[in-house]
């Protein structure tokens, strides 16, 4: 019966992120904007921040960005001295990492942005579900 907590009742997944989605970018921009990144930029960025050189294919998948989006985004990091390309040592490969620039860029941008995301998330959850909703949300991540 609708009202007693029937499925019904109870908003989808898409919707309740298709709702917080855009107001989290929003906030994100200006962040973003100030180090000089797009939102795929960062995404590029952030997967390289969490460990050594990854080949360009490998960075592709884990960010789902098709291979020529991607290398134009490199292109630019690059100019900008944020991401170093380097070719394998068999030459067959192209392996992207972070430059210290790129590392302290990221390190500002992080912590600006968990900030924002600590306080709307603290708005109207306490700091410990606040903790568990982003450990559950990576754990949904994780399964892919």
């Amino acid at each position: 019966m609708a009202g007693d907590g029937d499925v019904a009742d109870e908003p989808d997944l898409g919707a309740l992120l298709a709702r917080l989605l855009p107001r989290l970018a929003a906030l994100e921009a200006p962040i973003l904007q100030a180090e000089g990144l797009s939102m795929w930029e960062y995404a590029i960025v952030t997967e390289l921040a969490s460990g050594d050189a990854v080949s360009q294919v490998e960075l592709s998948a884990r960010t789902r960005r098709d291979p020529t989006r991607l290398g134009r985004h490199l292109d630019d990091l690059a100019a900008r001295s944020i991401v170093v390309r380097e070719r394998s040592a068999d030459g067959r490969q192209r392996t992207v990492r972070l430059t210290k620039q790129g590392r302290a860029a990221y390190s500002r941008v992080k912590q600006a942005i968990r900030q924002i995301e600590d306080d709307l998330l603290t708005a109207s959850l306490s700091a410990a579900d606040a903790r568990r909703l982003r450990q559950i949300l990576a754990r949904l991540v994780a399964l892919d």
